[in-house]
Order: structure tokens, then C-alpha cells, then sequence
């Protein structure tokens, strides 16, 4: 019988009787189909109890993380799905090129704005946010639509790990965003996870942080544009997967 967790969530690593983890056959199976869509080869490890990210332990979170630099994946062998597995090798396997230019530095954040100066403020904010977050955003969407498709093809049903979708009312978008790409969705403009936030006002720090009309107008077509942006990703992640 396949290892579980609770709400019948399919876990990626099971225990061995010498103590050590190894792949579930569901893992085995979702992994080789990504494997086998001819994307970058992978190696999906269980994440060592001592690994830390911001400080904090990630044993029994559930979550995975790609390293580029090291070219090596790991996944929480505590309460790491199937999912989370297929998500990182899905950044493992189909980088999109964004994000491979980012990592090389060839879009470095600030690169970008060098060649806008005199540009409207607008636009420069638009610039520091695309080159700050926006890539991520589109990264995560992809691996998103790679593990819907591989699951899928497996016969099994993604797990979203609790993301639940994001009414329009709460976002201010035009869209609401699908529980899929909740996760990528907080790497959008004014997200938790958007880095880009600090570095609008750097742009133009007026006192008081007022926007003009110019750069009010900027700012609602990149909001109105992200979950398309992401749901267009994501499909092209699922594509993907033959």
C-alpha cells in the first residue's frame, strides 16, 4: 500500500527499515513522465533534515526547492507530496527563459532600468517589477502547469497543498486567480512574495508616496495583466508534458 498523509495527499518519499528514504512509486511514476518529455535530466532528493531556508528548518512543511546553482532539487520527505516533487522538477527539468536569465544575471534587476533614463515614471516602475518578480512568477506558473499535466497523466490528482483560489475583491485584479496558481499568484504586483514592492518608490520616492495619473495607469495594465500572463505559462508548462 502507497504511503499517505492526511486528505489522502500522496507523499513523495517513504521510509526505509534501515532508516533512509527513497522515492514512492507514485513519485517514480509522475517523475518519469516528466523525465521522459525531453525536457533537462533530474534527480529529485529528499531535503536533509538540517537544510534551512530564512533560518528555519524545512523538515515537515511539505515544501521542495530548486537550487540552479547547484543543479540539485530537494523535497521535504516528512510531508513532501507527490506534487511538490513533480512542481520542483518541473524548475528542474523546463526552466523557462526568463528565469535562466535572471539567474545568469543577464537580467539582472536594475540592468534593465539603465537604458530607461528619462523614461516616464510609470514605465520605469513597470520595468523594476518585471525584472524583479515577475520572472519568478511566470517560473512557478510553468512548473505549476508541468505538474498538473504529469499528475494527470498518471492518473492522479494535483495537490495544491492547501492554496485555495483568490477572489478578484481581494486582490484588486480583474481576475480571480484559480487555486493552480494561488502560490504563483502571490509573486504577483503587490503579493507577499513580491519583491519587487521596496524598489517602486526607488524609482520615484516622492514624499508621501503619492502616484501620478501616469503612473497609476502603468500600474493597473500590470495588475490587469497577471493572471493572464500566468494562466498563458501555465498551459505552456502543461504542454509540455507528452
Amino acid at each position: 500500500m502507497p504511503t499517505r498523509m492526511a486528505k489522502d495527499a500522496m507523499r513523495a518519499f517513504e521510509r526505509t527499515s534501515d532508516g533512509n528514504w527513497k522515492q514512492t512509486p507514485e513519485t517514480q511514476k509522475v517523475l518519469g513522465i516528466i523525465r521522459d518529455s525531453g525536457g533537462r535530466d533530474f534527480k529529485v532528493e529528499p531535503m536533509p533534515s538540517p537544510m534551512a531556508q530564512n533560518g528555519e528548518g524545512q523538515w515537515g512543511l511539505g515544501g521542495g526547492v530548486y537550487l540552479p546553482s547547484q543543479g540539485r532539487t530537494f523535497v521535504d520527505p516528512v510531508n513532501g507530496t507527490v506534487s511538490v516533487a513533480a512542481h520542483e522538477a518541473g524548475h528542474a527539468s523546463f526552466e523557462t527563459d526568463l528565469i535562466k536569465d535572471t539567474n545568469s544575471g543577464k537580467l539582472g534587476a536594475f540592468k534593465k532600468l539603465d537604458n530607461m533614463q528619462g523614461a516616464p515614471d510609470g514605465n520605469q516602475m513597470r520595468a523594476v517589477y518585471e525584472t524583479v518578480s515577475k520572472p519568478i512568477m511566470l517560473e512557478e506558473a510553468n512548473a505549476q502547469g508541468v505538474m498538473q499535466a504529469a499528475m494527470e497523466k498518471a492518473g492522479y490528482k494535483p495537490n495544491y497543498g492547501g492554496w485555495k483560489s483568490i477572489p478578484s475583491y481581494k486582490t484588486g485584479l480583474a481576475d480571480d486567480i484559480p487555486a493552480a496558481l494561488a502560490y504563483p499568484g502571490e509573486y504577483r504586483m503587490g503579493g507577499k512574495y513580491d519583491q519587487g514592492m521596496g524598489a517602486y518608490m526607488m524609482v520615484n520616492p516622492r514624499e508621501g508616496g503619492q502616484l501620478t495619473e501616469e503612473e497609476m495607469q502603468a500600474y493597473r495594465k500590470t495588475r490587469d495583466s497577471l493572471v493572464p500572463a500566468m494562466t498563458r505559462q501555465f498551459q505552456k508548462g502543461y504542454n509540455l508534458i507528452k
